[in-house]
């Protein structure tokens, strides 16, 4: 079914606001008629988009063309430095293979209520394997413009990193913050200089826009970095997800007051949202999502899409705007997850496309001009809560002309 006007302008995203936000985000689309951009590494859908350079891991790359016309899509692999600029270096150098080939595996969607086309490519395949270690950009493009893209990662199998979180901080002790403390082994790399040869970033429940780049160390022991007390590994503690899940049109879960068709697409309301003034403890995933339909034998094409609409009752707010967040939008701030308030009923309210499944989401209040999302405005920030700290190494040794990306580490707390 082709998306009338009024969808194409509820669902599309401002152009003029990409390039400013491209640069915080783990994929994004530059097209309305893109939708459900998905990255799974191993197989595992709760994993970082980090694979082990030289083992048998791949990555599944997917999204949904709303149709059900055929469209030649091609991808193509750019290497990055730690900061997610192309390296200075030529195709052969980081890839078996040649660019911009076609993605063969797709597949249009049965009985759904919005035609789309479900396509999926695997890196490395036969056509193309990553050499090198590092940061990676895969760019979806038609007619040799790009309509969306993915970032993804290609870490050596080295374990130079530990790291704790404690909630007694600098700041405050058991209240509002999160401190990372962490150690860096530079055992078997040869440095010289660790302010230019090493990078370190740090990244709460895998957000960019409060990730924390290449902090100071607070003592160089010569072999190891430390970064204790380090002022700049501090976070706002946040609050645990919210949750919702549609499997069924008919049989939801999680927060969903009522699921409604009116012709010709589905609708969900859930339950009205408020601002959390305490701690409160979920089994959420970190932001994570599912698409599942649970009567589907192949969920990734009979899954249906329909209009979640989200409710937060909340005073106005002023300074700012409001935003629905988690790794469904892959880290973005922009027009298309972006909460209009309603002086009528006393809500931010938003109505976004999505595809069937489980849903982990929070509410970011981002001040005007800014482009730092804030949790405490909605869901307040309390030391209890179970955040995910994904910490990345890079070394780039003398003379080399790539970042090397050699360990990575995750930790929960």
């Amino acid at each position: 079914m082709a998306l009338n006007t009024h969808i194409r302008k509820l669902i599309s995203a401002s152009l003029l606001l990409m390039p400013m936000i491209l640069h915080a985000q783990w994929f994004g689309s530059k097209s309305d008629m893109i939708n459900t951009l998905r990255a799974i590494s191993a197989g595992d859908w709760e994993r970082p988009q980090i694979i082990t350079l030289g083992s048998d891991e791949t990555i599944e790359f997917s999204f949904d063309e709303m149709s059900h016309e055929y469209h030649r899509f091609t991808y193509h692999l750019t290497h990055c430095d730690a900061q997610w600029k192309p390296s200075n270096l030529i195709e052969s150098e980081y890839m078996e293979g040649f660019n911009d080939q076609p993605i063969d595996n797709w597949q249009n969607s049965l009985n759904t209520t919005f035609d789309y086309t479900h396509y999926s490519l695997t890196i490395p395949n036969s056509e193309v394997t990553p050499k090198l270690s590092g940061n990676y950009r895969l760019s979806i493009q038609e007619d040799g413009q790009e309509v969306a893209w993915f970032r993804f990662m290609i870490v050596e199998d080295r374990h130079n990193l530990q790291a704790t979180v404690d909630g007694n901080t600098d700041i405050d002790t058991r209240k509002s913050h999160q401190q990372v403390n962490m150690t860096v082994s530079l055992n078997g790399l040869n440095v010289t200089n660790p302010d230019r040869e090493i990078y370190t970033v740090v990244m709460q429940n895998r957000r960019f826009d409060n990730a924390v780049l290449n902090p100071q160390p607070t003592y160089n022991a010569g072999s190891r970095l430390t970064y204790d007390h380090c002022r700049a590994l501090i976070f706002p503690a946040g609050n645990e997800f919210r949750r919702f899940e549609i499997v069924n049109m008919y049989d939801y879960f999680k927060n969903v007051d009522r699921v409604t068709f009116h012709d010709p697409y589905y609708h969900a309301d859930l339950i009205e949202d408020t601002r959390h003034h305490a701690y409160t403890f979920d089994y959420d995933h970190n932001g994570r999502y599912l698409i599942r339909y649970n009567q589907a034998s192949d969920s990734d094409t009979e899954a249906d899409y329909l209009f979640v609409h989200f409710s937060l009752a909340s005073d106005r707010l002023s300074g700012g705007k409001m935003y629905v967040s988690g790794h469904f939008n892959g880290g973005s701030i922009g027009p298309k997850w972006e909460m209009d308030y309603n002086s009528q009923t006393g809500r931010y309210e938003a109505a976004i496309l999505l595809k069937q499944g489980a849903y982990d989401y929070q509410y970011l209040w981002v001040e005007e001009n800014k482009t730092l999302g804030q949790t405490k405005p909605a869901e307040g920030d309390w030391y209890e809560t179970k955040n995910e700290y994904l910490i990345l190494l890079y070394y780039q040794q003398r003379g080399s002309r790539y970042d090397r990306l050699i360990s990575t580490l995750s930790i929960e707390d």
